[in-house]
């Protein structure tokens, strides 16, 4: 009998956090300062690769790819945080 029990049990509490997982938002101060971060990032971002390639830097092609990443990540971080999973992939 407990057997049984738990067998239905765990895979329900489980279903349960992971439903309570995607449905949690940050709060407003979060939101808003993860908002304000991905507003400016694409012009770091930017000015950032420019003065890459300007100085000639040897690891040029490399940090250019960190920016970008970091671009990408902090949007899907933004999209989250406002609530549009969909957008972000998932």
């Amino acid at each position: 009998m407990l057997k049984k029990t738990l067998e239905w049990t765990i895979p329900l509490a489980l279903a349960g956090i992971m439903t309570g997982c995607a449905t949690y938002r940050p709060p407003a101060q979060i939101q808003s300062a993860v908002a304000t971060v991905n507003r400016h990032t694409p012009e770091y971002v930017t000015e950032a690769n420019k003065a890459l390639r300007e100085v000639g830097h040897p690891d040029a092609e490399r940090l250019t790819g960190v920016g970008l990443r970091l671009q990408t990540a902090v949007d899907a971080l933004d999209q989250w945080a406002n609530g549009s999973n969909q957008e972000a992939g998932q």
